[in-house]
């Protein structure tokens, strides 16, 4: 009989660790903004124990721990909190693989277009058990980028993306920010170039006539361009706008309705 209850309380032991093991939620480290948001879309926040410098939205993100930015993360912080995965952008892969070594998993996430984005969010999803509720957020991007290309009554202008004016950048065909300015009823002038962010000569965007030059809030010195394209519509970002669209992200059916909206 008491060989028989203690064979009992062993399983029942067993039984309550493997119910544990199954229940237990991933914990996160995130250093990309864009996945810091996809993480809060999803309702998952409270299994995330880090985050980067550059995060800050929604603003309370503000509140979480800061573990580092793209290019340096405080290992010993990082190994305080031991998450079970470290988010990132795939540009930063190399800097987080280490931490392999000690039992943090790297996901460095790509996002060349928007379809990557919305895959982004359901891997997300599966990894935070909220499979359901990532099917949800994608479902209603996809409704709003449509809605947003409505906005767009003069398509089909030609846009210039300016990344930064020295060197002279701006978006190639690898870039999300192209496949946005796409889906808006826009060109990119640019898609042809087969990279992300190469540097361009002013002759090359003078012989593409652009009618729109979008320079990114960081752009500075756009005076010449005044100049060189009196004929085009040059818009700087607001800071906003410009982490908006430069975060492959929830949001980035805004960056849509952005660039629909230019050319009204």
């Amino acid at each position: 009989m008491y060989k028989l209850l203690i064979s009992i309380l062993c399983l029942l032991c067993l039984f309550c660790f493997t119910c544990s093991a199954i229940g237990k939620e991933n914990t996160f480290v995130s250093v990309s903004p864009s996945l810091t948001e996809i993480m809060y879309s999803l309702g998952a926040q409270d299994s995330l124990k880090g985050v980067s410098s550059q995060c800050s939205f929604p603003k309370e993100v503000k509140e979480k721990p800061i573990v580092g930015d793209y290019y340096y993360i405080n290992g010993e912080m990082l190994l305080d909190i031991k998450p079970d995965y470290i988010l990132a952008p795939d540009s930063s892969e190399f800097m987080v693989n280490k931490y392999r070594h000690f039992g943090i998993k790297p996901l460095c996430l790509k996002y060349p277009n928007i379809e990557a984005v919305y895959e982004n969010i359901l891997t997300l999803g599966k990894l935070t058990n909220r499979e359901q509720k990532a099917q949800e957020v994608v479902k209603d991007i996809k409704n709003k980028i449509e809605e947003a290309k409505k906005l767009n009554t003069n398509p089909n202008k030609k846009i210039l993306y300016v990344v930064s004016m020295e060197p002279f950048m701006t978006i190639g065909g690898k870039s999300f920010i192209t496949d946005i300015i796409e889906k808006s009823g826009n060109k990119s002038i640019t898609k042809d170039i087969d990279t992300f962010y190469p540097a361009i000569s002013l002759e090359y965007v003078i012989n593409q006539q652009p009618d729109i030059i979008v320079l990114d809030y960081y752009c500075f010195s756009y005076g010449k361009l005044e100049k060189l394209f009196p004929k085009s519509k040059i818009v700087k970002m607001k800071k906003e706008e410009s982490d908006i669209i430069d975060r492959p992200s929830t949001r980035i059916y805004k960056s849509v309705e952005f660039f629909a909206k230019l050319g009204n």
